[in-house]
């Protein structure tokens, strides 16, 4: 039976990347029990599946046939104010009986669903399965094709990713030839639906001739986040990620111990970006930028015999100093919001969401931004080789310039800027907040003034949302006011004429510094009523 009591485990520690710290909370016993719980994901923004190992209880007995333990795919619903649901067994086909089925990967863009099974009768190696949904129901699972799964070899815990160039990739664990030692991590192309291309060690610096599991890819940082045991962690399996995608990697970085113990810490995902984090219970000058899931056995997980036996569900917030200001800048009786305007918040090429007419967006900007920040090799390899090695390192440095103080700068300033907005709004004053869009001439004047307004709504997200909606109610009650003006392409002086902007089927054009400046919004007015 599931014990009665359960631990609630919140550590706020520093780790060793950056500002950074880990807010984590064990997760109630609504989903863990005294068996394994492992593999949360979000699938449609408000469904939690995971994986649960059965505890022999008598209420789960119709799952199965012969064998008391098993991994099966449970569900919860994932409420707005980031608590979870009653769980209960999953019933979309994902399950079989006499099977372990279980390490769900959800890909968005195709709603497919990949899953990774086993017979427990004939005590087989892990498979990959997929399923897509179509008209509102998930056909049934088929066996992935491809070489992906080997016979005789392990091949499980599957990823989606998606290239810059749009196609999806699979990463996932296995223990087939050819690898470095042990459990590596793999990827494939997927040319069609449950059709995969060649199967592709990702090599070092991730591989390692220690054990590699449970990738997870964040396409908004572009970064791979996955479990090792490798030997400079803190003992057990520790949570390492990596910036790159296909077999091109940086050197790994582990968590630090913010997130990872001296016991095993597996199965790291994120929250989808529509899925709001909660802002509460932080500290001024901070802000709550991802948040997720991941899976431990350290002290406090759940077990029935042995302590530490089995993995129980942790959720995790990552949270980062925004701006390291002095008292006296924030001290609610100073106002010096002006002094910080005119102030330009920057857009990679067709941001935020490419490829529409549609005047309004879901995402807010330091989302874009945090995108936007991991571009900056691929905006100065991009970059014309001119013989001159100086001038090469001078257009390198103007690349590294705009990254490290326009775009980064505007983004802490905004910051600040928020923080004068709701000190003037609760002392009594009404704003009106002038701000112009701006876009790259590469296409059309419809399509720039419609983009121009989606980056005005992006940073009107950012208001809405800030903070728990602690400024919602001044937008809807008409004391925040935004004044804006779409104004499509810039005048032509904002781009040299030797600018190769000019020419749209130059596809290094949207890597210029001269367009990436003129793709932004200026927050130009700042006015109490």
């Amino acid at each position: 039976m599931r014990k009665i009591l359960f631990i609630l485990l919140t550590c706020l520690s520093l780790t060793a990347i950056g500002q950074e710290r880990y807010e984590i909370t064990h997760l109630n016993d609504s989903i863990n029990t005294i068996g394994s719980e492992t593999g949360a994901i979000v699938v449609d923004d408000s469904i939690l599946l995971y994986t649960s190992m059965d505890d022999g209880e008598p209420s789960r007995q119709y799952l199965i046939e012969f064998n008391p333990m098993l991994n099966q795919i449970y569900q919860a619903k994932l409420n707005d104010d980031g608590s979870i649901g009653h769980s209960e067994i999953n019933r979309w086909g994902l399950n079989a009986s006499g099977n372990n089925n279980g390490n769900v990967a959800y890909d968005v863009k195709n709603d497919i669903i990949y899953i990774t099974r086993s017979d427990a009768r004939s005590g087989s190696v892990s498979h990959i399965y997929y399923t897509h949904r179509k008209q509102g129901r998930w056909n049934k699972l088929q066996p992935l094709g491809g070489n992906v799964n080997l016979k005789g070899y392990n091949s499980t815990h599957p990823a989606i990713g998606y290239l810059p160039t749009g196609e999806t990739i699979l990463y996932f664990s296995s223990d087939r030839p050819d690898g470095l030692g042990g459990m590596d991590i793999w990827y494939a192309i997927i040319i069609s639906e449950g059709k995969p291309g060649n199967c592709t060690n990702l090599g070092a610096p991730v591989n390692s001739d220690s054990n590699e599991v449970t990738p997870f890819y964040c396409n908004e940082e572009g970064t791979l986040y996955f479990s090792s045991n490798r030997k400079d962690g803190m003992g057990g399996y520790d949570i390492y990620r990596s910036k790159g995608y296909r077999n091109n990697w940086q050197l790994p970085q582990t968590l630090g111990s913010g997130i990872n113990s001296k016991y095993n810490d597996l199965f790291f995902t994120f929250q989808p970006c529509n899925c709001r984090c909660k802002q509460d219970s932080i500290a001024l000058g901070e802000e709550v930028e991802a948040c997720g899931f991941f899976a431990s056995n350290r002290p406090g997980s759940l077990f029935k015999d042995d302590s530490n036996c089995c993995n129980d569900l942790f959720s995790w917030r990552r949270i980062r100093k925004i701006i390291d200001l002095p008292a006296a800048k924030i001290d609610p009786n100073v106002h010096c919001a002006l002094d910080l305007l005119p102030l330009s918040l920057y857009f990679h090429n067709d941001e935020p969401t490419a490829k529409t007419l549609d005047t309004t967006t879901r995402l807010d900007y330091s989302t874009t931004y945090r995108s936007y920040l991991q571009r900056r090799d691929e905006y100065k390899g991009a970059q014309s080789s001119p013989a001159d090695r100086r001038k090469w390192d001078s257009i390198q440095n103007e690349v590294d310039f705009f990254f490290d103080h326009q775009l980064a700068d505007g983004h802490a300033a905004m910051l600040q800027l928020i923080e004068f907005i709701y000190q003037d709004l609760k002392a009594g004053h009404a704003i009106t907040i002038t701000i112009d869009g701006y876009a790259s001439p590469l296409f059309e004047s419809l399509y720039n003034i419609n983009l121009s307004k989606r980056r005005i709504d992006c940073f009107k997200n950012q208001l809405k949302r800030w903070h728990d909606e602690a400024l919602l109610p001044y937008l809807n009650n008409g004391m925040l006011k935004l004044e804006m003006v779409a104004n499509g392409a810039p005048g032509e002086e904002e781009v040299a004429a030797s600018d190769p902007l000019r020419n749209p089927l130059n596809a290094k054009s949207v890597y210029s510094m001269n367009a990436a400046k003129s793709r932004r919004i200026d927050i130009v007015g700042y006015q109490l009523r």
